[in-house]
């Protein structure tokens, strides 16, 4: 009997340390990634309707879709493809969601209002 109630002691003993190995496991709480939907943003206001890209460049093949003239909210700017339009040339691209329902897409800042071109890399982080 003595090798019975040892073994169901060891047993338990295991048991609880197994839960308490899970347990600690889960509660620590994962990082939440910083993705669009968790970050602030910044109000700009762009001159132009534009197309907007899956990744910061103008080409064809990463057109995502279309990003309104107006007032939009950005998220932050990267470096990207040159590009030039608007007078300007430029290789910042910057992170928003477009008018046609696409999330995390990128813009040229070259389309922006003057004070915009001039201060988005101030007003917004980097991504």
């Amino acid at each position: 009997m003595r090798s019975r109630s040892f073994t169901s002691a060891m047993l338990a003993v295991l048991a609880t340390a197994g839960l308490l190995a899970t347990g600690s496991q889960a509660v620590a709480a994962p990082q939440a990634p910083r993705t669009p939907a968790s970050a602030s943003t910044y109000n700009l206001t762009t001159v132009i309707d534009q197309w907007t890209h899956w990744t910061p460049d103008p080409y064809t093949s990463s057109h995502a879709g279309t990003l309104y003239a107006g007032t939009s909210y950005f998220y932050c700017w990267v470096h990207g493809a040159w590009y030039s339009n608007n007078g300007h040339s430029d290789d910042i691209w910057l992170l928003t969601d477009d008018d046609t329902g696409n999330g995390g897409v990128y813009v040229s800042d070259v389309n922006l209002d003057s004070w915009g071109w001039h201060h988005d890399q101030q007003v917004l982080p980097e991504c």
